[in-house]
């Protein structure tokens, strides 16, 4: 998966593009920690052209899901893609993420 990001802040924006599976995991959580690093307690994770998310992929979300947690911020998925979306209802893990349909709505669900 492709990633890129913006800072706002306390407020972590990471755009991925393409499939999350387990050849992203590294590139995943050192870019995450990345962000933390440099100051950011929340995260708004744009998923709209992520294509694929695999087992991996969601262990790395809730290990973002923990660390939002762990510095007293929170986590926001956005506009993940129908695979993405089933991947979380299959394995009973959609209620542990809010959702929003826009960057917008996510960072200001986080005000």
């Amino acid at each position: 998966m492709k990633l890129s990001w913006e800072e706002h802040g306390q407020v972590a924006l990471v755009i991925g593009s393409g499939e999350f599976a387990a050849d992203s995991e590294g590139n995943f959580r050192r870019t995450i920690s990345e962000r933390f690093d440099n100051g950011a307690r929340s995260v708004v994770l744009d998923l709209a052209n992520v294509t694929l998310a695999d087992s991996t992929a969601l262990e790395c979300l809730l290990w973002l899901s923990e660390e939002t947690a762990r510095v007293g911020g929170a986590l926001r998925l956005v506009a993940p893609q129908h695979a993405v979306r089933e991947a979380l209802r299959l394995t009973r893990l959609a209620d542990r993420f809010e959702c929003a349909e826009s960057v917008e709505l996510a960072a200001r669900s986080l005000r």
